[in-house]
């Protein structure tokens, strides 16, 4: 298990380069393996901690015309993944989800090993700074968040 001791200053900067726009959230799981971060041009990317290598990227997709509404929001939940700006991510407690939330007022649900899209919920989520996942044996609950 990689551990991390952060009352320490860092030995070394694990220095990457993937998003084109400046990023907009990262997470990690306990185990400190892997980091996902997210960008302001719509993709989200799994590192490997150790060695700062792409594991996946999670590209932004165009919206088909007839659910582009011309600012990026897809109305389509079976649009699979996002079509706008990136702005928060939560990993489950056990590791096995990402759920991420766009500036397309959509929610998007990854399983994480295998790097897929599983589910995506889109509606009035307006924008949102925080969300987090708690996995349950047989749903996946999702709370969302926003700062007054």
């Amino acid at each position: 298990m990689l551990q991390f001791d952060f009352t320490q200053p860092p030995t070394t900067i694990l220095r990457t380069r993937g998003h084109k726009l400046p990023v907009t959230c990262a997470v990690a799981p306990d185990s400190g393996k892997y980091l996902f971060t997210s960008g302001k041009e719509g993709s989200i990317i799994k590192w490997d901690l150790t060695t700062g290598k792409r594991l996946a990227t999670f590209y932004k997709l165009r919206p088909s015309s007839s659910s582009d509404k011309g600012k990026g929001r897809a109305t389509d939940d079976e649009t699979k993944g996002h079509t706008n700006e990136v702005l928060a991510l939560s990993l489950s407690s056990d590791g096995k989800y990402l759920a991420s939330a766009g500036k397309d007022c959509k929610l998007c649900v990854w399983d994480v090993e295998k790097g897929e899209w599983i589910k995506a919920f889109s509606g009035k989520l307006g924008h949102k700074d925080t969300i987090s996942v708690r996995p349950h044996p047989s749903l996946c609950s999702l709370f969302l968040s926003e700062s007054r």
